[in-house]
């Protein structure tokens, strides 16, 4: 009986000294951070894993969304918020295999979302594929009247009868919005203005570089200037990162330049997201790390884009970031990479 006892208080004290590791790593992975550390995983302030990849940025209110890949247990798209862009809280799952018998054996990648104030919905740009392979390279669109809920999946298609890969979305100061992909298996990146509702493309604007060979676009405009950052096609291997300039969205666009490292710091473009403060507008760089063999392995990297003059953009790593939303200033700590 006295052995039986002992061994119960053992078992009692391992279980509860288990207990409270849990809780210990629950509580450190939910509590406030200050700081974004590139490269590390980003946890959610439910303290789990943020899974965003591929993802697009916006602004509602005070809270900025991050709209991204989540391939979890068919889900494909999900939704993210944060005051500060360094914590960040899930808010639900947009777009999952039961949304749409389209869907059913779908592969959805680099998920954007635009706001149109005439129709009082967001409208979501994706890269679409049906099955194990890239073949159907598609466009595909959906709609919420509200952010953080699910939204309705329309369609899928080829802008004018052209491949559309990896893409991404833009809305201009004045309201028209743009849609552009890579086409003719990667080797052509077209540009394509939408209807007015963002529902459809409406014209097909220009094709940049053709030949070039690029992917993973994200464009900005900063004030005279488009900018567009795009990487070679080298698959999950990261490589030298690209970027041109314009005083047109329809061009002409300047050469391509590079951007960066020979590995632009080990990470593809997904976003680049303007921090408008009270003192100064910053630029982030938004990159995933991508780990080809485990994907949910793959991480994030957000860095500060400098501007020498109008039309010179430089990226330099640092380890640590400390956004402030507020004056629109990025604090950068410490110089890794030469």
């Amino acid at each position: 009986m006295k052995c039986h006892k002992t061994r119960l208080f053992v078992l009692f004290v391992a279980l509860t000294t288990i207990l409270l590791l849990n809780t210990n790593i629950s509580a450190q992975n939910t509590v406030t951070k200050t700081e974004i550390i590139n490269g590390a995983n980003l946890i959610d302030m439910q303290g789990n894993i943020v899974n965003a990849h591929g993802g697009g940025f916006i602004k509602v209110g005070k809270y900025y969304y991050w709209i991204g890949e989540n391939r979890r247990k068919g889900v494909f798209v999900s939704c993210y918020r944060s005051t500060d862009l360094i914590n960040w809280e899930f808010r639900g799952d947009l777009l999952t295999r039961l949304s749409h018998k389209e869907l059913d054996k779908a592969n959805i990648e680099r998920p954007k979302v635009i706001y149109n104030e005439k129709t009082r919905q967001f409208v979501m740009w994706m890269h679409y594929e049906y099955g194990p392979d890239y073949r159907y390279a598609r466009a595909a669109v959906a709609t919420s009247s509200d952010i953080e809920k699910p939204f309705t999946y329309l369609k899928s298609f080829r802008p004018f009868n052209n491949m559309a890969r990896d893409c991404g979305l833009f809305k201009d100061e004045n309201g028209s919005a743009y849609f552009f992909a890579a086409a003719r298996e990667n080797y052509d990146m077209i540009l394509y203005q939408l209807t007015d509702d963002y529902l459809d493309v409406k014209e097909q604007i220009i094709t940049l570089w053709p030949g070039g060979h690029r992917e993973a676009p994200a464009l900005v405009k900063r004030g005279n200037y488009y900018f567009m950052i795009t990487s070679g096609c080298t698959g999950w291997a990261p490589n030298q990162a690209k970027y041109a300039f314009s005083k047109l969205i329809a061009g002409p666009w300047s050469d391509l330049k590079e951007i960066a490292n020979a590995t632009t710091y080990e990470s593809q473009s997904t976003y680049i997201l303007p921090i408008e403060g009270e003192k100064t507008t910053s630029y982030l760089y938004i990159g995933d790390r991508w780990d080809g063999k485990q994907y949910f392995n793959s991480s994030y990297i957000f860095l500060p884009l400098d501007f020498k003059n109008d039309s010179t953009m430089e990226l330099n790593w640092v380890d640590k970031i400390q956004p402030d939303v507020k004056t629109g200033e990025i604090k950068q700590i410490t110089n890794r990479y030469q």
